[in-house]
């Protein structure tokens, strides 16, 4: 069993030790993989039921499980190849199905004692808190690689209440694969809760000083952001909506740094900021 004592700094402030040594991303074409069996029903049945939710299983019986499409990248671009001690999965609506986890499937490919778990619930800034705490558990234990997994998937037997800039219109994965001493800087993150839609220009450009200085890197902000209105003076490429979790990320792969990576939640009032120098 994994123990851990309290967080090294304050929630979105940390030392950031890890580099980004690589990203690969993917969009998958609608998945083969089966929710309609008997036990799939029930559960969604049950599940829908706590939540006065009505299940619709006319709108998925099959997709893309995140453990699936977390394989298909890692395996492709053999990014296990080495030692890797630490795997978050971190996803803004549900996965497929219970009986899959990727977090387990990265259990079996890191190193025996490798430490996995997932990260939800923060909605569109949850990959931005995958990096933070990967991050914090690399400076605590002292490991040398983690992988990030970031998935959005869209065939849902029912229809989740969540955010415009939540909403999934597809399924996608990205994967970063992150190392000490890259002979450049690591991630830095930053993330601001409580974030009232009138603070958002203040505190994204209070947050880029801080991370960027004098430098003024092209910013890929989020669908929930207004290039003038929150990002003045600024050189940004916007990302359309659908994808919540992949979508601003995604811009990372096949390109090179710095970029900084904003995006905004108007339902959790989260905002977050990640500075990438870019990969090899």
């Amino acid at each position: 069993m994994y123990r851990t004592s309290a967080a090294p700094a304050p929630r979105g402030i940390s030392s950031p030790v890890l580099g980004l040594r690589s990203i690969v991303h993917r969009r998958f074409p609608k998945g083969e993989h089966r929710i309609d069996d008997e036990f799939s029903l029930r559960h969604f049945q049950d599940l829908t039921a706590a939540y006065g939710v009505a299940h619709r299983p006319d709108l998925a019986e099959r997709g893309n499980p995140f453990a699936a499409m977390a394989a298909a990248l890692i395996t492709e671009h053999d990014l296990v190849a080495e030692p890797v001690q630490l795997g978050v999965v971190a996803h803004a609506t549900p996965d497929l199905d219970c009986r899959l986890a990727a977090p387990t499937y990265l259990s079996e490919v890191l190193v025996p004692d490798g430490l996995t778990f997932t990260l939800t619930d923060n909605g569109v800034c949850a990959p931005f808190a995958a990096l933070r705490l990967a991050s914090c558990y690399a400076q605590r234990h002292g490991y040398e690689r983690a992988l990030v997994v970031l998935a959005d998937q869209a065939a849902l037997p029912y229809e989740p209440e969540c955010s415009p800039a939540a909403a999934v219109r597809g399924d996608a994965a990205v994967v970063l694969l992150l190392e000490r001493d890259l002979g450049r800087p690591p991630v830095a993150v930053r993330e601001q809760p409580g974030v009232v839609r009138a603070d958002v220009p203040a505190a994204i450009e209070a947050a880029l000083t801080e991370l960027c200085g004098p430098q003024r890197p092209v910013v890929v902000a989020g669908p929930a952001l207004d290039p003038e209105r929150d990002l003045p003076g600024r050189d940004v490429r916007p990302v359309a909506p659908g994808l919540p979790c992949t979508g601003v990320w995604a811009e990372l792969a096949g390109r090179g740094g710095p970029l900084a990576l904003v995006d905004y939640d108007e339902a959790t009032r989260d905002l977050g900021v990640c500075v990438v120098a870019g990969p090899e």
